[in-house]
């Protein structure tokens, strides 16, 4: 046979092919025994955890409940569950945290990657040790595994709305007395339970049924758990232990020494050598630090700037030219005091006011995370609630209580009457139901999506309510701030009642074919406007009975029956219904709140009760929930906790607002980080005055009026904003305050400044949402009432639809909401205020009202112009300027050539120019 060299080549290299593979997998097999050694926990690991972990983790000092200095501790675990997975070290949590670095803290010595490497090789290798471990209690499946089991599969058919069958599985009990067949579990007997029958045999869940509202088959290996409690015996684990909350073992006194955790201390305004520039308390404090820099306050503003920086920051709109003539003229000493109370006391505060708070609680009116991004039709009743209750000056601790727990100041079920008062403290907990949730359809539907709203909401709370990034503890305990993972699920169990991902409402109405959905939304209406309701409707529902009778009549051709379809159509739309309510209420039956390990609910480990964080827990009146309250349908949780976060020393409550609102003011919070006031905040750069503030906020009602005259009376608030080369050089932040920051107007002050200044502002308050068209070139523009447009505050805010104009001048989406304004400075800016068709038309009613009031005279119109844009008279050089501008806008007509009938063009370019400067878009 001839073989060709092809063949021979081939079959050399097929071998030298398996030689090299086969030197390799020797090669590694030499460098690869640590897999096959046996790493022992006493000779190996245990040194490590000494040098490294000990220290935190200890009897003494159990950090996150894990104790390292014992192998019982080592076994049992910490908060979040066991730590360690024999034979596998991807699912231990303590080697998940030694080798994502999470774990020495910031500052400890790091593991080495051999050091990591051993602690892996000792999980793989199956836990081994020298010696037997010490006791440990013997670890048996008990409720607390299958209980949560059960929730996520069963109890959406078998819970506390729906009971097919009479049975109801949420508790041990429960499944022994059964229902209609029976107890669902027979101790001992799994194969004949009929839980674990009906399973197995894929009667439940129904085939209908899957799919719908979170509703799955339960997989096998919690099937295993099943069938594992009811063989041991139905055990029953007793965690019922005595908890306190400043006894927290796992948070030290050391922790609750920080400065943000302890009360506000009333403290008394230092002494200083400027005693004259001292108007109120607020001076002596800041000029005790500048003095301290051989520094003083900068001259005080003329009184135009005065009244234009005070008239927007109240109202969010310039002043009228009559009002700055009166100020102007008005000679008496306190008649900057005077401004102020009537600014305050002006309607356009409230929306003004509102809308920082609106900024917090997140408001939008869809409901955003899908694409389908859902329109929430009723939201805006929130904003109404939030605008008035500003307006009315409502107390700050009664707002807040409102918000958190309305539902539990009232007894809407069962009122004999629908009161105006009923229906405020319901609609305010609208604050709880603005974080974006895609929960209206089935698919996106599960306890995942859910778990991701009330996350998104207890962020919003705790961030802009108490200074605090709660949302770190989700999945382990806080790296820097002293909150245990408990904490993050016991504040979870507080709003349990309502916000309950195993017992849900979903966000919008809901169709028929959704059987196991349940809406959030309210019908409740008061007598007088249910009646002007059924008034309107009696003769329209007479009209469409009729029009229905005659539909009935199988003698009618298709030109009769489509008039009369059309006709039933009409009449349908013009029924008049009562508006919803968007609420969150309390029904009293929460499902039991586990520590979820990694904050993944299929990894339930211990269970936890409502409360707060336990580093603010000394010094102040404990959270306890009053008995009175928990009935059948309440269980006074959120309650409790508005009256624990409205006490008068509580640590953060009104030193956090009070920052706010110094920062919306100077632009800078005393702290700067305003919504962080734990280890990784910004300290105060005035811890007295914050502390001064926060005590006279609660001392004189909680009311934000009187805080603002308190801020804005001072003579800090009154400087001027010229910044000089000494004060570059000594205060170049201006974090001593030398100076008054220059500010650009937020995007609703912008665009309301400009519709103001063309006297087109509709003022209409309060109601449905302005309308937006969304073009194809994605242009969103509001829309023009017939008298005008409306306020910024009172356009439709939909999150993947926002307003152009107002989010190229930086509207935050309120994702989930927004604790600062970021200010931008970019090139589409002037672009939009050059070229956007709003604009322009603005700029021509801008004009014709100048020569409406001014006449034809273009030396009168050019100062009526910059009065009314810029609250003061053109100087020489400006008039002369504008004059010589116009001159070329607008050239004589030839004698031969026809005079236009219309004013000329240039005046209106020119009041254009006046709207697009940067006098009109920053206040000094």
């Amino acid at each position: 046979m001839v073989v060709s060299r092809r063949t021979i080549t081939g079959l050399l290299c097929n071998c030298l092919i398996v030689c090299l593979h086969f030197t390799t997998v020797v090669s590694h097999a030499a460098d690869a025994p640590a897999e096959q050694k046996s790493v022992v926990y006493e000779d190996t690991v245990l040194p490590i955890f000494q040098k490294h972990c000990v220290k935190c983790h200890s009897k003494k000092n159990r950090k996150a409940e894990f104790d390292l200095s014992s192998t019982a501790g080592l076994l049992k675990g910490g908060e979040s569950g066991a730590g360690l997975v024999s034979g596998q070290p991807e699912e231990s949590l303590l080697y998940d945290y030694l080798h994502e670095e999470l774990m020495p803290p910031e500052g400890e010595t790091l593991l080495s990657k051999a050091e990591i490497e051993t602690v892996r090789l000792w999980i793989s290798g199956g836990l081994k040790f020298k010696a037997a471990p010490q006791s440990v209690a013997e670890s048996r499946i008990s409720q607390h595994d299958v209980i949560p089991i059960l929730y996520r599969r069963c109890v959406m058919c078998h819970g506390p709305e729906y009971q097919e069958g009479g049975l109801d599985l949420r508790t041990k009990a429960a499944m022994l007395t059964g229902g209609n067949a029976g107890p669902a579990v027979i101790t001992g007997q799994p194969d004949e339970s009929p839980l674990v029958k009906y399973i197995i045999e894929k009667t439940c869940p129904p085939k209908a049924e899957i799919s719908r509202a979170g509703i799955e088959p339960m997989p096998a290996a919690e099937l295993e758990t099943v069938k594992t409690w009811i063989t041991e015996g139905l055990h029953e684990d007793d965690n019922s232990e005595p908890f306190r909350l400043d006894q927290d073992p796992l948070v030290t006194s050391e922790d609750r020494q920080f400065w943000s955790f302890q009360p506000p201390q009333q403290v008394t305004p230092p002494a200083v050598k400027h005693q004259t520039l001292v108007k109120n308390p607020i001076d002596a404090f800041l000029l005790r630090k500048l003095e301290a820099a051989d520094l003083s306050y900068a001259p005080e503003a003329d009184k135009r700037t005065l009244i234009r920086r005070a008239t927007y920051a109240l109202t969010g709109l310039p002043p009228t030219q009559d009002e700055v003539q009166a100020f102007l003229a008005d000679e008496s000493p306190d008649a900057y005091e005077q401004l102020v109370d009537r600014l305050l006391a002006s309607p356009r505060y409230g929306e003004k006011w509102g809308q920082f708070w609106l900024d917090l609680a997140g408001y939008a009116d869809s409901e955003g995370k899908r694409s389908a991004d859902l329109i929430r039709k009723y939201a805006y009743r929130y904003r109404d609630y939030v605008i008035q209750s500003f307006g009315e000056d409502k107390p700050y601790d009664v707002f807040l209580t409102e918000q958190l727990a309305g539902d539990e100041l009232v007894d809407h079920q069962h009122a004999s009457e629908v009161t105006p008062e009923l229906i405020e403290k319901l609609v305010a907990t609208g604050f709880l139901r603005m974080a974006p949730d895609g929960t209206s359809a089935n698919p996106v539907n599960r306890v995942t999506d859910r778990l991701e709203v009330i996350s998104d909401e207890l962020d919003v709370l705790y961030r802009s309510v108490l200074g605090l990034t709660m949302n770190c503890a989700r999945c382990h305990s806080h790296k820097y701030d002293p909150i245990p993972q408990r904490d993050y699920y016991r504040s979870m169990a507080i709003f349990k009642g309502a916000y309950d991902e195993y017992d849900w409402m979903t966000p919008q109405p809901f169709s028929n074919q959704w059987k196991r959905a349940r809406s959030r939304l309210l019908t409740l209406v008061p007598k007088e406007e249910q009646a002007a309701i059924d008034q309107h409707n009696a003769p329209i529902e007479a009209k469409i009975a009729d029009v229905e009778s005659k539909l009935k009549d199988k003698k009618l051709d298709k030109a009769e029956k489509k008039k009369l379809d059309k006709e039933l159509k009409d009449l349908k739309a013009s029924l008049k219904t009562p508006e919803m309510i968007r609420a969150l209420w309390d029904r009293g039956r929460p499902s039991p709140t586990y520590i979820y390990r990694r904050g993944d609910e299929m990894q339930p480990t211990r269970p936890v009760e409502p409360g707060p964080p336990s580093a603010i827990a000394a010094g102040i009146s404990p959270y306890r929930i009053d008995p009175s309250l928990q009935t059948d349908e309440k269980t006074g949780r959120r309650l409790a906790f508005a009256r624990w976060l409205t006490q008068p020393d509580h640590p953060l409550t009104s030193r956090v607002i009070v920052n706010r609102i110094w920062h919306k003011h100077f632009g800078t919070g005393l702290v700067k980080s305003i919504d962080n006031f734990g280890a990784l905040g910004t300290p105060p750069s005035h811890p007295k005055l914050l502390d001064w503030l926060a005590v006279e906020f609660v001392q004189q009602g909680w009311q934000f009026k009187k805080l603002h005259r308190l801020i804005m009376t001072s003579r800090a608030y009154r400087q001027s904003s010229g910044v000089t080369p000494e004060l570059e050089k000594q205060d170049p932040e201006n974090e001593l305050l030398s100076r008054m920051p220059l500010r650009r107007l937020e995007a609703e002050e912008l665009r309301d400044a400009l519709i103001f200044t063309a006297g087109e502002l509709d003022e209409t308050k309060y109601g449905q949402p302005v309308a937006v068209e969304v073009r194809k070139d994605g242009l969103v523009t509001a829309k023009r009432s017939e008298d005008g447009w409306r306020r910024s505050v009172y356009v439709r805010h939909r999150r993947k639809e926002m307003p152009t104009f107002l989010e190229v001048f930086d509207l935050p989406q309120m994702n989930p909401n927004c604790t600062e304004r970021k200010i931008s400075n970019v090139v589409s800016q002037p672009l939009l205020l050059v070229n956007n068709k709003m604009v322009h038309e603005l700029a021509v009613y801008f004009a014709d009202r100048v020569r409406k009031q001014a006449g034809d005279d273009p030396a009168q119109q050019i100062k009526l112009a910059y009065q009314l844009a810029y609250q003061r008279p053109p100087a020489e050089t400006e008039l002369a300027l504008a004059l010589d501008s116009l001159k070329l806008l607008n050239p004589p007509a030839e004698k031969d050539s026809q005079q236009d009938s219309r004013p000329a063009d240039g005046f209106t370019e020119y009041c254009h120019v006046l709207l697009n400067s940067a006098e009109f878009l920053y206040i000094d």
